[in-house]
């Protein structure tokens, strides 16, 4: 094409500005400089109208090939199946592991969430809980994406994702933590509202209150997102919110990690 041919030998002449000679000799007589901005000025009036597609062409192709090297590097990988849009099932993953994680380091797990239902993952400090998040929420994209999955089987329904990992303070703009929190949650039951179909993960909702308010506020929570009938995955170290279980065990599932202490603790 001949409008990439003429950027080619723009280019080109740039690179020769890296002979200290011929920078020297043609910049002091010619102003070699002055010359190559105005030939790139030229060549983007003529070419504006074309170069913001050609911009995303080459994002678009450069993301492609990312996701091809992955995948061309794991060949012992899964790749994910896709589940119908009518569908019960959201996610449904055997021996699901973090891509961070070795194969022989990990420690896998059996996971299924349906179409409104909320798991709720209670367990120790350090059990692995927010590790399984990340691994259900990072495999999940790397399906959408048509990349190998960390699992022996990822199956999934294409929805909607909406993730609260690691919430921060803002001091120059006045937002406190728990603020903070509050903020992403409305943005999260905006967002539900017109995106029924949505897969939630959520880690430790309302840290930053005391423990009453937090689980009153919770509760309050969880029961107003499952009127949308979503899909989430939540962590907490509030053992009462397993008692939603009980409560409505037609929507929420409990799951715990265990924690074994190999090693005597001096």
């Amino acid at each position: 094409m001949k409008a990439f041919r003429d950027l080619a030998r723009i280019l080109n002449l740039i690179d020769q500005r890296s002979n200290a000679l011929i920078y020297l000799l043609f910049n002091g007589l010619f102003l070699y400089d002055i010359m190559l901005l105005r030939r790139i000025l030229y060549w983007k009036e003529q070419h504006l109208d074309q170069m913001e597609q050609w911009l995303s062409d080459v994002a678009e192709f450069d993301a492609l090939v990312s996701l091809a090297n992955y995948a061309y590097n794991h060949p012992s990988r899964t790749v994910a199946e896709v589940l119908p849009a009518d569908s019960d099932v959201v996610v449904e993953a055997t021996e699901v592991y973090h891509p961070f994680l070795s194969d022989g380091q990990a420690v896998t797990n059996n996971f299924t969430l349906r179409k409104g239902n909320v798991a709720v993952v209670t367990g120790a400090n350090m059990a692995g809980k927010s590790t399984f998040l990340r691994t259900i929420g990072l495999n999940y994209i790397l399906a959408c994406n048509g990349v190998p999955v960390c699992a022996t089987s990822f199956k999934f329904m294409i929805v909607a994702l909406f993730s609260s990992m690691r919430t921060t303070d803002n001091l120059s703009k006045d937002i406190s933590y728990f603020h903070a929190e509050l903020m992403r949650l409305k943005q999260l039951l905006l967002f539900v509202q017109t995106h029924p179909y949505t897969l939630i993960i959520l880690d430790e909702i309302l840290k930053g209150t005391n423990s009453k308010d937090k689980l009153e506020g919770s509760r309050m929570f969880l029961y107003e997102i499952i009127r949308y009938r979503v899909a989430a995955l939540i962590a907490t170290h509030d053992l009462e919110l397993a008692k939603l279980e009980e409560e409505k065990g037609e929507v929420f599932q409990n799951f715990c990690f265990e924690i074994e202490l190999s090693a005597q603790i001096k």
